[in-house]
């Protein structure tokens, strides 16, 4: 039995089980991941390596692995932009892309929030939320909150940047899309640090994933507040790079 380890971190999120069944149709048998802690996979690549993995908070993976505490890790790319890891993303899933949007209550509009002295903007990443609105020179005060909608509810914010994966929720509270701000896509990510031996080992990895890959589901349904408005400026570049895990 091999005797070297690559540690692959898992993000708890709503992608969890689609991960788990591709890298299921490349071998890997992985065990219930309600239990914290590392679980040993073995060697399902014969590529001399036993693999291991763990889960964690989606936002905490990118950190794991440029720390090298886990060798790779899968973690959506708004993420990647927020935490500003240096990793390598040599593989985009075909399952995991999700609008990006600024969304308020239904009957808000720009003219109606420009009319604040400044507008409250309640988000997960307000580093992002930042960038968005100094880009274009609006004042927001960013409310960095899970629960965007909750906050906009309660008088928290007055709108919110956030990740949009399913629009019931939205139209249950009678929000709307003002703008669509990008998309985010889903990663594998590999510490650049890694020597050539498991650069290869995770090179066997990336072609198994791309022989299994499924097919993409359908995209989700924005529900816009004007129909005829999709974005007020360029769309954020989410994916930067693709990487390189090059021998």
């Amino acid at each position: 039995m091999s005797t070297d380890r690559l540690r692959l971190a898992l993000p708890l999120s709503q992608d969890l089980e689609a991960i788990r069944d591709q890298l299921q149709a490349c071998g890997f048998e992985i065990p219930d991941l309600a239990m914290p802690g590392l679980h040993h996979i073995g060697d399902p690549l014969q590529c001399g390596y036993d693999f291991e993995v763990f889960r964690l908070a989606p936002a905490d993976v990118g950190t794991y692995v440029e720390h090298a505490i886990s060798h790779m890790g899968v973690i959506s790319t708004e993420l990647l932009r927020e935490t500003d890891v240096a990793v390598w993303r040599p593989y985009t899933f075909s399952f995991g892309q999700y609008p990006m949007v600024f969304a308020a209550p239904q009957g808000e509009s720009f003219a109606s929030l420009s009319t604040r002295p400044r507008v409250r903007i309640a988000t997960p990443y307000p580093s992002l939320a930042r960038g968005v609105f100094a880009h274009r020179g609006v004042p927001v005060e960013v409310v960095n909150v899970s629960d965007t909608y909750t906050a906009c509810l309660l008088g928290l914010a007055d709108a919110f940047v956030d990740r949009l994966v399913d629009p019931a929720p939205m139209l249950e509270h009678d929000f709307r899309v003002m703008e669509l701000l990008g998309h985010s896509r889903l990663k594998l990510v590999v510490n650049p640090a890694l020597g050539s031996r498991r650069r290869i080992a995770i090179q066997a990895l990336v072609a198994c994933l791309e022989a299994n890959e499924p097919a993409p589901p359908k995209p989700v349904v924005i529900p816009f507040e004007d129909e005829e408005k999709f974005s007020f400026g360029p769309y954020i570049e989410f994916d930067e790079d693709s990487g390189d895990i090059a021998g």
